[in-house]
């Protein structure tokens, strides 16, 4: 497992790693949280400190941080403060501060990410690489017994077994999405967060029912990795947004993505600017919609259909690999259209004197959750368009789990 993650700090860690040289030689931790924090108020440290989980022996990782564009850094100063006073420092070093938290043996390694701001096209993906980088140096310097890295977000209650469930997880798991649901005061918002959770999951059946090895949720807040397949695949990729699908699709190419359906994280439903798409932007629209009394429209049942079709008729696309026009001649036009747009012809060439198992090993690779949503979206450019979500439902072939 070292060799990896060694190579990992080595070459791609974060510099803040390099100032953990110096991290209490005594301080010992059974798992590790990382949170990444922009213009979010002090209650979610709070929360976590003051609940059963805190008991568990947790390093708690809040990366402070802000963009490059964001001239305010009032938001992120004020909570960092409020950290610093949760309990007693124990270290610091550089834009690190490790607090030992009262009457819990966890404590909270705060990073100060906004005194020096973070690139904007970097956003919430570096901010999560700093965090996950310091864990896995940690692991690696055996402070963390587990070799899960656990990322979350500021808006998430957590229950009590969250830690616990990942425990009988084999190693062919290299990633696990946790169950989730919104909820909020606020009427409006939580029912526009019910309308866009459930085209979360429409999309992750409809994956499913189609047989991709790619169904899965991409949330940032509801993941856990292991740390040797975090190494391999390079960390969360420095980006302002979707560095949770990137890093998920690289992840599962490694090996299983659980769903821990029984461990269910409450989100707080909520409006967001902190990132250009994503949950937060989509509540806006949705409620925007709801205002202008428009339907909320997603994708057309039938491009499962489609996928579930041509995942299928790939186990025979080896034999047609010197000769690939009568294969793609036995689907429908536009899916015909959109496979050779998205590159398959290409693949197949470069993939001539491949034997089969390995021919097939190759297009699961290529054909994965990235050019899975291209070939969903193709199909959309000719003519399958979104339609209202509670139509697509209603279509579908499958059912979704609430």
């Amino acid at each position: 497992m070292t060799k990896n993650i060694d190579k990992y700090l080595a070459k791609y860690a974060e510099p803040e790693c390099q100032y953990l040289s110096m991290f209490p030689q005594g301080k010992q931790f059974d798992h590790v949280l990382v949170v990444p924090a922009y213009k979010e108020s002090f209650t979610f440290i709070q929360r976590f400190f003051s609940s059963p989980l805190a008991q568990q022996q947790v390093l708690f990782i809040c990366v402070i941080n802000q963009p490059c564009s964001e001239l305010n850094s009032e938001p992120q100063q004020h909570l960092w403060q409020q950290c610093y006073h949760l309990g007693t420092k124990l270290w610091q070093q550089n834009n690190l501060t490790l607090v030992e938290v009262q009457n819990t043996p966890s404590a909270l390694l705060i990073v100060d990410r906004f005194t020096t701001p973070i690139e904007s096209k970097q956003g919430v993906g570096l901010a999560r690489k700093i965090g996950c980088d310091l864990a896995l140096t940690l692991i690696q310097k055996k402070h963390i017994s587990s070799r899960w890295l656990y990322s979350s977000d500021a808006d998430v209650c957590f229950p009590e077994h969250y830690f616990c469930c990942l425990n009988r997880l084999s190693k062919q798991y290299k990633a696990a999405c946790f169950n989730f649901s919104h909820q909020s005061t606020n009427k409006a918002i939580e029912q526009a967060n019910q309308l866009y959770e459930h085209a979360l999951r429409y999309y992750v059946a409809g994956l499913n029912y189609a047989g991709s090895p790619y169904a899965f949720f991409t949330i940032g807040s509801i993941l856990a990795f292991d740390s040797d397949a975090y190494a391999m695949v390079r960390g969360f990729p420095k980006r302002s947004a979707a560095e949770d699908f990137y890093l998920l699709n690289k992840l599962a190419k490694l090996g299983q993505v659980a769903f821990i359906e029984h461990c269910r994280l409450k989100i707080t439903a909520r409006t967001s600017d902190r990132v250009p798409f994503g949950t937060g932007p989509a509540v806006e629209k949705i409620l925007q919609l709801q205002q202008e009394n428009k339907p909320y429209c997603y994708y057309d049942s039938q491009v499962f259909e489609h996928l579930k079709q041509v995942l299928q008729a790939a186990e025979t696309l080896w034999q047609y690999r010197k000769n690939l026009m009568p294969w793609l001649d036995k689907h429908d036009g536009k899916v015909k259209r959109v496979l050779l747009e998205i590159g398959l012809a290409q693949f197949v060439h470069k993939q001539t004197n491949a034997e089969q198992i390995q021919f097939n090993k190759q297009f699961s690779v290529w054909f994965d959750a990235f050019k899975t949503l291209k070939f969903i979206h193709g199909l959309r450019a000719h003519g399958l368009v979104d339609i209202p979500l509670e139509q697509a439902l209603l279509n579908a072939h499958f059912t979704i789990e609430h």
